[in-house]
């Protein structure tokens, strides 16, 4: 068995402002930080303990990721192709304004993010072919693993390990929620991924917060 649990990272001033954050570089806020705490004691749930923690190069994911391995004896391995999207011209700004003056666009980008790509930002299969890239290794070598990504990145993941198209209806809704953990198991090394549970008790696929 298989284990990738896909982990937001802690929260900055701008996702309490709810405002796009992509490839830009912010440290986390004082709640941030109190909410790694949180998610380390979710992924100790775990049905088996982190092999391994990778996530990008930007300090939102750097800074949850490295907390993270430390908990759990590890070092966190940093890959530029683990980076979030760069959003273009729509970072800064709030999910709101965006979806107030774009209202089609941003209802399709929320709903097939493959076919949108932001002003000047990185179009969704260029990121799907640098993740694909760097998830190949520690995918096959770790029985367990744990990916620190960012929105919308955290979501290319989920879609890539499951093969179900991308949607980032929740990810940007209109009330920001609590980073949140997704987990997906697979019982092969070839074999796709289907989504799990942190509480290996439970069944039911929901994902947590």
């Amino acid at each position: 068995m298989r284990i990738v649990a896909v982990v937001r990272p802690g929260w900055t001033d701008f996702d309490e402002q709810h405002r796009l954050i992509g490839a830009l570089e912010l440290p986390l806020n004082k709640r941030g930080v109190t909410q790694i705490a949180s998610l380390i004691e979710k992924l100790q749930m775990l049905s088996a303990p982190p092999e391994a923690v990778v996530c990008g190069m930007t300090q939102p994911a750097t800074c949850t990721a490295d907390a993270i391995a430390a908990a759990f004896d590890l070092t966190a391995r940093k890959s530029e192709e683990l980076s979030n999207l760069n959003q273009g011209l729509w970072q800064g700004s709030t999910i709101e304004d965006i979806g107030r003056r774009m209202p089609r666009v941003f209802n399709q980008w929320q709903e097939a993010p493959e076919t949108i790509c932001p002003p000047e930002g990185e179009p969704w299969e260029d990121a799907v072919d640098r993740v694909r890239r760097a998830l190949k290794k520690p995918l096959r070598k770790f029985g367990s693993l744990v990916i620190v990504a960012s929105e919308p990145l955290a979501s290319l993941v989920s879609s890539m390990l499951t093969g179900e198209p991308p949607d980032l209806t929740s990810a940007f809704s209109e009330e920001p929620g609590d980073p949140q953990i997704d987990v997906f198991e697979s019982s092969g090394r070839d074999g796709e991924f289907v989504r799990g549970s942190l509480n290996p008790e439970s069944k039911d696929g929901d994902t947590h917060r």
